[in-house]
């Protein structure tokens, strides 16, 4: 899968140690944590080498500026969704054209705001290749408000390795301060008893619910923007992620959605109650 190319601004961005600073990081963090709770180092060195040992050498070498750059793509649909000049008179994003002949929007516009020096047929080619715009003729229009890097299985690595490598910064970063003020926000919600058979319901009204709630808070991130260049700044992401210990939908052993009873409606059985005394 083709990388982006470095930008003008990279400077000393591709030198061996920024290279391996995601890999580095995601190491540290990880093998410590298991280390603290009673793995021993020397069988994780054990494991480590086996799982390197049935590794293909990468085609091309990790570029630093590829992590951004993946991340970025999905604030061109927000933009397009969100800025008044970009919608039509029912609120739906307009169409636009690749390059504007006059003072109207244009494809390359909006992107310039999210990448002023990248290559504009560059960015235009992983936005196709995600599905998160498609062409009408000499027109393009987003495909929905939210971008899946699924269909590129190299942005869905680099969307998890930046998705790994935050959780764990953060979580760090909360062990490492007495100051409850500066910690950053990490809250779990978990139920160890889930029936099976609700997973289906469960995941369809998570992805119902939540999905706006972080519509609304990329529109706060988005309120806050300011001119590249014009005052430090840094990116905040907020991440949601759906557990399940072990995993049961999707996993080839387990057919739940074939063979589980249907959903239940109504109250829980009394044996089922939550609070209080059964």
């Amino acid at each position: 899968m083709q990388q982006p190319a470095p930008s003008q601004n990279d400077g000393g961005f591709l030198n061996a140690e920024a290279a391996h600073r995601y890999a580095q990081e995601i190491l540290q963090e990880s093998l410590t944590m298991l280390a603290q709770t009673g793995h021993s180092p020397v069988a994780l060195l054990r494991m480590c080498e086996a799982i390197c040992s049935q590794l293909k050498e990468p085609d091309a070498p990790f570029r630093p500026e590829a992590a951004p750059y993946v991340m970025a793509l999905p604030h061109v649909i927000a933009h397009w969704y969100s800025d008044t000049d970009l919608r039509g008179p029912h609120g739906q994003p307009r169409r636009l054209p690749l390059r504007s002949r006059g003072r109207g929007p244009s494809l390359e516009t909006l992107i310039r705001r999210v990448f002023p020096t990248e290559n504009l047929d560059r960015v235009v080619e992983s936005l196709l290749r995600a599905n998160a715009i498609e062409s009408h003729g000499k027109l393009y229009a987003p495909v929905e408000r939210y971008v899946s890097l699924k269909q590129d299985a190299w942005s869905m690595s680099i969307h998890a390795l930046m998705s790994a490598a935050g959780l764990l910064r953060t979580i760090r970063h909360n062990l490492s301060t007495d100051d409850l003020s500066a910690t950053f926000l990490e809250r779990t919600v978990r139920n160890p008893s889930v029936p099976v058979s609700l997973l289906p319901e469960v995941h369809a009204h998570l992805k119902r619910h939540i999905g706006p709630i972080l519509w609304n808070f990329d529109g706060y991130f988005r309120s806050l923007e300011v001119t590249p260049g014009s005052e430090p700044t840094t990116s905040v992401s907020i991440a949601v992620c759906v557990f399940e210990d072990p995993i049961v939908t999707g996993a080839p052993s387990v057919d739940s959605a074939k063979n589980a009873s249907p959903p239940r409606r109504g109250p829980p059985p009394r044996n089922r109650r939550r609070g209080g005394k059964p």
